[in-house]
């Protein structure tokens, strides 16, 4: 902790010395320090790439559009946007994406601008305050991997991707401006942090699995604990916040949730003893009303039983558990929630 107190002490007094010329390239100077700040792994601006294709092809028909934003954007960017966007979309669902993408950005525009102006600007970025209050919260936290400043074609505000191994492991922090543009800069702060617990986590997690538990992680206990422990790693680091803030849910929806959550428990339950696959899991974990699942109901359902095991363990504890650990828990936390409805009813 002392190291990275004197990392802050020694940007603050580069900040000093160099600001005669910060009028002239802050931009570039501030992206300097924040890389210092983050261990010196890059900080890659995909945005300003995307803003200068937008001046380009504002208003150019959709076939211009797409043909600039591929010269210009995605294929400077390649790997970004294969691993952590696109990901294992086939090529009709890629020109799907990024033809919704062109259609909803321009009301963004501004915004984005705005997001990409403040991002690395030392005294009110988001992510510089996410990533100094993430380090008090855990010192033991070290940066590994380079940050994206991406765009997600409205796919996530921010991400773990594997862009840097060809293991598969999530092992780089992806931050989707035009999505971020959007929020307060709570939300904002709260969102990467989120992000950056996941980092932490996951830098115990997939360390040394055990082979005979390398299925566990897809089997639908795995998402539920690793983002219930994201939105505690999350309030722990931003206390006192509205539990909704966390959960980037409205008021409503969270009542909603807290409402439903004994039913929701015994079927979530239910798919995680039937070794449910990813396909019938995954919608708890989205925003979409085409299924059953509430949606991100699983985040609260995983909140809430990280709280219960937080209260035996605590959460560095947590964090140390391997899949077969958070599993046991995970079902047990959720059988005594579906039981407190039963309870209930039958006191009535």
């Amino acid at each position: 902790m002392a190291s990275f107190k004197r990392t802050i002490v020694g940007i603050g007094a580069i900040l000093l010395l160099a600001h005669p010329s910060l009028a002239e390239s802050k931009s570039v100077s501030y992206q300097f320090l924040l890389e210092r700040l983050l261990d010196n792994h890059r900080v890659i601006n995909i945005v300003d790439d995307f803003l200068a294709f937008w001046d380009q092809a504002k208003d150019k028909t959709p076939g211009v559009q797409r043909r600039l934003w591929r010269r210009l954007v995605e294929n400077k960017h390649r790997e970004y946007f294969d691993r952590a966007v696109y990901r294992t979309a086939d090529s009709k669902t890629r020109r799907a994406m990024l033809d919704d993408f062109l259609i909803r950005v321009p009301s963004q525009i501004e915004s984005i601008r705005e997001f990409n102006s403040t991002i690395f600007d030392l005294r009110a970025s988001p992510l510089i305050d996410a990533y100094f209050n993430f380090k008090v919260r855990f010192p033991e936290y070290q940066q590994r991997g380079d940050v994206y400043i991406g765009l997600s074609l409205f796919r996530f505000d921010g991400a773990v991707r594997a862009l840097q191994n060809e293991a598969g492991v999530p092992d780089t922090l992806c931050l989707g401006a035009e999505v971020l543009s959007g929020y307060t800069r709570e939300q904002t702060r709260i969102a990467i942090v989120h992000e950056f617990f996941h980092l932490y986590h996951f830098g115990f997690l997939f360390q040394q699995p055990e082979p005979s538990s390398s299925m566990e992680f897809r089997t639908p206990h795995m998402p539920l604990m690793i983002e219930g422990m994201a939105v505690a790693g999350a309030e722990a680091v931003f206390p006192n916040q509205a539990g909704e803030v966390y959960l980037h849910f409205t008021e409503e929806q969270l009542a909603a949730g807290k409402q439903d959550l004994s039913q929701n428990a015994g079927r979530f339950l239910e798919l995680i003893r039937n070794g449910a696959p990813p396909e019938e899991y995954e919608p708890w974990f989205t925003h979409s009303h085409l299924s059953e699942a509430p949606p991100r109901g699983g985040y609260l359902l995983g909140y809430e039983a990280t709280k219960r095991v937080m209260a035996a363990y605590g959460l560095e504890q947590m964090i140390r558990m391997t899949p077969a650990e958070l599993r046991e828990h995970a079902e047990e936390q959720l059988a005594v929630m579906a039981n407190e409805r039963i309870l209930l009813m039958a006191a009535h």
